[in-house]
């Protein structure tokens, strides 16, 4: 009877928390809000928060105030304390300092869900060893944006509520038997002075800013997480009324949602400076899809995040590890959508080993990543063009095999395959399960890599049917067609060519020199890699093959700058026309910011196009610390 009711009473309490059901026993529909529109002035702001864990008003018990108008940064002009890291561009003299920037371009105001990824960072950095290398949470795939899961239009409907809950019940139930490590009491007898200290203590980390009096003890009657914990332990243990707050915590909006919202209630229109708290998380999930640690949140407390300088300290700390953060290597796969590479199925007919394969590329991926990344000269230039891959222990056999190389470790010389868009993972993900296509990875170059102006067959209003099968004719002949359409001709100039020159790939990313078209063929079409742009883009020209495709692509500026709006868009989680503004101005800022210090130092432009410097011109910004409130 006890467990039933300890059940009941963290559900209900839980999903007051969450602010997205009715909390009558049974989830209903409509109750939860879009995100997208958060930074709307709907948004709570005052006041003490009506439930445990929702978004709480700033100023309640233990907060600190924001240092708005006092050591922030200012709408534009001269920024204190802001130099380069080395030095080599000081605050003094004109050119030197940071750049202006513009006070009319800031990032929305909003509160967004966390990233199933992010969600799972966040657990485990509050629960510890304790908890399973591999959890299955169940959640749905996060919706995306411009290719990322970072998105502040996730939503949160009864079904995702749902999983939800049951997420927090198998986590808080993992962790029972360590509660005295996440809960020590000195009583032998442990009962509620310690469930409250742990509420204060933990709750903290888990809301990621102190909790008010009326989330600890309820603005109600069995409204507080301190009334959950009694509800747990009544006829029953400390442990079990840990288990439940825990499980209150881990269901609530105040974990489940990062806020941008600053202090107080503030009208469309209105600039807003985020608390000390929220500049510490924003940085922290930036970096490494988690929460901040207790160090920087002091930091951010005694105000050295207020200044450009301070921001850019915080993120060198957070991303010059030993190595790369996982949040960054996911972010560049994503941007490049090699993370599908789990959900991509092949034909075993006619690529039997791709089974084998898949984790071995998943694996090189990640790895070739945070090598190209992870030391400080690392560029989108050099990913797209070693003339390596990388292995942090042996090359697995089936990736030795398909790449022709014997089993090596660390740098491994590559005779062809320049870059990452050369290795398997990429050539996979962008093909069909039967063949390779030409048009999907075309399309993803000519998007992601240059920032080309794609559109796709719905926005034409244009019904694309696929070529049919014919042995006769390789697949580059097939795809042709879509060229000597007049209604596809228009983009397909663009995208075929850029496809076409990885016809000497298959579709796992075999090297070949003549297509199998049918099952055990071995006298196919032979395979032309060559191609020539000629539609008015500045990636106009002449190719042999993909290796000279992406030679071009590396050196290339524009290359470069579509590589730091696509890292804002997947920092920031947003790519609408809401913050088009704000993205262009982030990226006039990352350039004068970054040719600035190279005219300085002499350096090679091309290290403009380093992962840290765009991700620290991004906190530099004396605008990063602002939003807007949006109509």
């Amino acid at each position: 009877m006890f467990g039933l009711l300890r059940h009941a009473a963290a559900f209900r309490v839980a999903c007051v928390a969450l602010g997205l059901v009715a909390c009558s026993g049974e989830i209903e529909s409509g109750d939860a809000p879009p995100m997208g529109s958060a930074g709307n002035s709907s948004i709570p702001r005052g006041g003490a928060a009506s439930s445990a864990g929702g978004v709480p008003g700033r100023g309640g018990a233990g907060s600190t105030p924001s240092n708005s108008g006092g050591s922030g940064d200012p709408g534009g002009g001269a920024v204190s304390n802001g130099a380069v890291s080395n030095g080599a561009a000081s605050t003094g003299g004109a050119g030197q300092g940071l750049p202006p920037a513009n006070p009319d371009a800031l990032i929305p105001a909003r509160i967004r869900r966390l990233a199933n990824a992010e969600y799972d960072q966040s657990a485990r950095s509050l629960l510890g060893s304790a908890l399973s290398p591999s959890i299955d949470y169940d959640f749905p795939p996060d919706a995306r944006q411009a290719g990322f899961t970072v998105n502040d239009a996730q939503r949160v409907d009864p079904v995702v509520a749902r999983q939800y809950a049951t997420a927090a019940e198998t986590l808080a139930a993992s962790v029972k038997a360590d509660v005295q490590r996440l809960a020590p009491c000195s009583d032998p007898n442990p009962g509620e002075a310690c469930a409250k200290q742990f509420i204060e203590s933990f709750g903290a980390k888990v809301y990621r800013r102190p909790l008010t009096a009326a989330e600890i003890d309820g603005p109600g009657e069995n409204d507080g997480l301190l009334d959950l914990y009694r509800v747990g332990a009544e006829g029953a243990s400390y442990a079990d009324g840990i288990e439940q707050v825990i499980r209150g915590m881990l269901s609530s909006a105040g974990f489940l949602y990062l806020t941008e919202i600053g202090e107080g209630t503030s009208s469309p229109g209105t600039k807003v400076q985020l608390t000390p708290y929220e500049l510490a998380s924003s940085l922290s999930y930036i970096a490494t899809a988690g929460p901040p640690s207790e160090s920087l949140v002091a930091s951010a407390l005694a105000g050295e995040l207020d200044t450009p300088e301070g921001r850019r300290q915080a993120m060198s700390a957070l991303i010059d590890g030993a190595e790369l953060p996982a949040r960054v290597v996911r972010m560049v796969e994503e941007w490049l959508g090699i993370d599908r590479l789990g959900a991509t199925a092949k034909d075993s007919n006619i690529y039997p080993g791709f089974d084998a394969v898949k984790a071995p590329l998943a694996r090189e991926t990640r790895e070739f990543i945070a090598e190209v990344f992870g030391r400080s000269t690392g560029t989108v230039g050099e990913l797209l063009n070693a003339d390596y891959t990388y292995s942090s222990g042996m090359l697995e056999a089936p990736l030795a095999e398909l790449y022709g190389v014997n089993a090596a470790q660390g740098r491994i010389s590559l005779e062809r395959r320049r870059g990452i868009l050369n290795q398997g993972a990429f050539l996979s993900v962008f093909a069909h399960a039967h063949e390779s296509s030409p048009v999907l990875r075309g399309v993803t170059i000519g998007r992601r890599l240059a920032c080309l102006p794609i559109q796709s067959p719905s926005e034409l209003n244009i019904l694309v049917v696929p070529p049919l099968p014919d042995p006769s004719k390789s697949t580059r002949d097939r795809f042709a067609a879509h060229s000597q359409d007049a209604a596809c001709a228009g983009c397909h100039r663009i995208i075929d060519p850029l496809g076409f020159v990885f016809e000497s790939y298959d579709g796992m990313g075999r090297y070949r020199e003549r297509e199998v078209v049918l099952q055990g063929q071995t006298d196919g079409p032979v395979v032309d890699s060559h191609a020539v742009l000629g539609a008015g883009t500045w990636l106009d020209g002449d190719y042999a093959d993909s290796d000279a495709l992406v030679a071009r692509l590396s050196e290339s500026p524009e290359v470069r700058e579509c590589f730091a709006r696509h890292v804002f868009r997947g920092s920031i989680g947003r790519s609408d026309a809401d913050v088009k503004a704000a993205e262009d101005e982030f990226v006039r800022y990352w350039k004068e910011l970054w040719e600035a210090e190279d005219a300085a130092l002499k350096s090679d432009s091309l290290q403009q196009g380093n992962l840290k410097r765009v991700l620290l011109s991004l906190v530099q910004n004396p605008l990063f610390s602002q939003r807007i409130v949006l109509p």
